[in-house]
């Protein structure tokens, strides 16, 4: 038989309370289908704190401290560099060869791919900025538009102008001319060049919707994957079109007060509360429209600086819960380079950050005068609840009941602000808040809690193959045994560093793709892994771990993953340069997915790693890759043993030792940072056969030490074998239908 075995990634779920799946709503308009966003962006734009200022030194400088403060650790990758980048002359924008805006070199001297450069090294994003239009001076010169026979003159409507908030002088573009996509499409392809990863378009109207039309089908065909981001105060009445050709949207006007002592208002403080607590009502308008690919921008999260950005501790963490229960775009406004250490806290709390990036935006239940309580219902069946005193004096009493908040009877509570477990909760829950302040809990309703435990989750995940072995339909299989999460193996290299299925078929538009759209109708979801014994693999076609990355974000994306596997074997296991690289890929997949959970699986012996395993291990932690499940495969290990549920074990604490000596965990850490990855039946070692009471042995073991991962290979051996021997398709032992399945799915975690 032929063993392609993987490893499960469904543990993660399991590891870190803050990082919340995303769960689908319904939507009055299908999202973009870009492939970019499918969380809310997470980072820093140079508007509120550089404003009209902006130099490559200043940029840097901000994009330096992202990166060393330790927030770029927690997600927040963007940098963004607004409007005031280019140069203007009496007409206007001065502009390129080709019509397009000219750089400011006075203020970017090494251009703008030098400084996107210096942000992609430190592992960071690069955002920038565009408004609608032609600049007046292209059409003075009538440039022409680069790779047409056409010019400025021939696409240009200069009967009207377009707003744009520097040098003004903007005409509107006729897309019903020749040459006028094809303008776009060469500004799309200049950023593209110049390293861009997010593209934020201001001054939109509803009279703009071509200009949004034209970027967004530029931006596809520019080569390169691109945010698109829409500014600012969008009519709500064109919601639809935007979700449907954007990544995000600004519902208001700025957050910036413009109430500081410098030039147009610039300085601190950047907001005050009044600019914030409007917020409240257009999220609340807006909340339909939110959803994976596409999210409603509040603007600027303007903390970071204490209270001399204008707003009071409280009322900054008022701030971030409403941004986060909105599932809006984390987007730093103040100067990160004097960050201050109440504000980081706030800022590097995961379990607010797992309450942004879960995909869900919350619905308002209570507005009572200055009282608001917020809520969403997240896809393991908990609710977030928020509760708010958006006043500026006098304490207030905000109470709701849980049958407002969508359950009845009693409810499991943790407060997300300090991460204290409240205990049960019966009828109601209410808080005495100061004026500005927030309180943020988790409720896991008692039934649904006692309905998880009895339930198998993320942990038991057995591994499915589609491209042969006589698959099962994994929604009989679901049915069968109560099974929640599958496993599909493998995706491969084309040949090239790009991931297709067994490295032939596409990650969408197939028959993979709707057995993945099933499963989680059916209310199950999927780990996807990558690798496996055979075929080519993109740890070896991947030049490098820039590329790796690349290529297993394509795969996240995909399919909005939750967790993805590195089945890590044969000729790239025996490779120390490729499992570098596959360290330093997922330490860039972690860091631009924030809640994504990694497993990287690899083969035992009977006392734990082999040498090479350890190098594995010791090389991770030493580079600082937080892998969430370390998954062994024990089996294979020849001599025609029977006793594999002892075997299995004994691998696990040589396993467990290995992690924890290289990470410095305690032994529950340890213990929850490990799983195994077992062979149902007949292996590939001639007589070595995994029993169902093997599996038995190995439940025991999970649940004596909270492992994060207890799967086996296959679902589809997990059957007798008839009259046939096909060992791809069938056990080779005396069992019925999903013997061993029924014994994994007791165990929840």
């Amino acid at each position: 038989m032929t063993r392609l075995r993987t490893l499960t990634t469904a543990a993660a779920g399991l590891l870190v309370a803050a990082a919340v799946p995303l769960a689908g709503t319904a939507h009055p308009a299908a999202a973009s289908d870009n492939g970019q966003s499918l969380r809310p962006a997470m980072g820093w734009s140079s508007w509120s704190f550089v404003r009209r200022q902006p130099t490559e030194a200043k940029i840097e400088a901000q994009a330096d401290a992202l990166a060393s403060s330790g927030l770029k650790a927690h997600g927040f990758v963007q940098v963004n560099l607004d409007d005031f980048w280019q140069k203007c002359d009496a007409n206007g924008f001065t502009v390129d060869a080709h019509g397009r805006w000219a750089v400011d070199t006075a203020a970017f001297p090494h251009g703008i791919k030098a400084l996107a450069d210096h942000i992609h090294a430190k592992g960071l994003k690069f955002g920038f900025y565009v408004t609608p239009g032609i600049a007046k001076n292209a059409v003075l010169k009538n440039t022409p538009i680069e790779g047409t026979p056409y010019h400025a003159k021939d696409i240009a409507d200069t009967s009207k102008t377009e707003k744009n908030y520097n040098c003004k002088n903007m005409y509107a573009i006729d897309y019903s001319r020749p040459g006028a996509q094809e303008f776009v499409d060469s500004w799309a392809r200049q950023f593209a060049s110049w390293g861009v990863d997010y593209l934020k378009i201001d001054g939109v109207g509803s009279q703009d919707i071509p200009d949004v039309q034209a970027w967004d089908k530029a931006l596809r065909a520019s080569g390169r994957p691109i945010t698109f981001a829409l500014s600012n105060n969008l009519p709500l009445d064109h919601a639809s079109t935007w979700r449907a050709l954007a990544n995000s949207w600004r519902t208001q006007g700025d957050v910036e007060c413009y109430c500081g002592p410098g030039p147009d208002g610039s300085g601190y403080p950047l907001t005050n509360w009044s600019h914030v607590s409007t917020r409240f009502d257009s999220a609340a308008s807006w909340q339909p429209y939110a959803g994976p690919g596409g999210w409603n921008d509040l603007d600027s999260l303007e903390i970071g600086n204490g209270d001399q950005a204008g707003l009071t501790a409280d009322q900054r963490r008022s701030q971030f819960t409403l941004w986060s229960m909105a599932a809006a775009p984390l987007l730093l406004g103040t100067d990160l380079t004097h960050l201050d250490p109440v504000d980081r806290a706030m800022l590097t709390n995961d379990r607010l950050i797992g309450v942004d990036q879960d995909g869900v935006a919350a619905k308002r239940i209570v507005k009572s005068g200055v009282q608001q309580v917020w809520s969403k219902r997240e896809s393991n069946g908990d609710y977030v609840v928020a509760l708010f005193n958006t006043g500026t004096s006098g304490s207030a009493t905000v109470t709701v009941n849980w049958s407002q908040v969508g359950f009845t009877g009693s409810g499991d509570v943790t407060d997300l602000w300090s991460g204290a477990h409240k205990g049960t909760v019966a009828g109601s829950y209410r808080a005495s808040l100061r004026p500005g302040e927030t309180r943020l809990v988790r409720v896991r309703p008692t039934a649904s809690a006692k309905a998880l435990a009895a339930s198998p989750g993320m942990a038991v995940a057995p591994y499915e193959y589609l491209g042969w072995g006589d698959p099962p339909d994994p929604t009989k299989v679901m049915s069968a045994t109560g099974v929640k999460w599958f496993t599909l193996a493998f995706v491969l290299s084309d040949g090239t560093c790009n991931p297709k299925w067994d490295g032939t078929r596409p990650l969408t538009g197939g028959s993979d793709r709707s057995t993945i759209d099933r499963i989680r109708s059916a209310g199950g979801d999927v780990i996807v892994s990558v690798g496996g014994w055979s075929g080519a693999k993109l740890g070896e076609k991947c030049a490098d771990a820039a590329a790796l990355a690349s290529a297993y974000q394509k795969v996240i994306t995909a399919y909005r993953l939750r967790a993805i596997d590195i089945d890590i074997e044969n000729t790239e296991w025996s490779n120390a340069t490729v499992r570098r690289r596959v360290v330093d890929a997922l330490k860039t997949v972690k860091a631009d997915n924030p809640g994504l959970k990694t497993v990287i699986t690899f083969g035992t012996t009977t006392s734990g790693p082999d040498a090479t395993g350890v190098d594995m291990i010791r090389r991770a932690a030493r580079s600082g890759l937080a892998n969430d499940v370390w998954c062994v495969m024990p089996f294979d290990f020849g001599g025609g043993t029977t006793t594999m549920g002892t075997l299995t074990t004994r691998a696990m604490e040589g396993l467990k030792a290995r992690v924890e000596a290289a990470y410095g965990y305690d032994d529950a850490t340890a213990y929850a940072h490990i799983g195994l990855s077992s062979m149902n039946g007949r292996t590939d070692d001639s007589g070595e056969r995994v029993r169902v009471a093997d599996f038995r042995t190995m439940l025991a073991y999970a649940r004596q030490h909270h492992i994060a991962r207890l799967t086996y290979w296959s679902a589809n051996r997990d059957r007798p074998c008839g009259s046939g021997t096909d060992g791809d398709s069938c056990s080779g032992v005396s069992q019925q239908p999903y013997d061993y399945l029924k014994v994994f799915t007791q165990y929840t975690g």
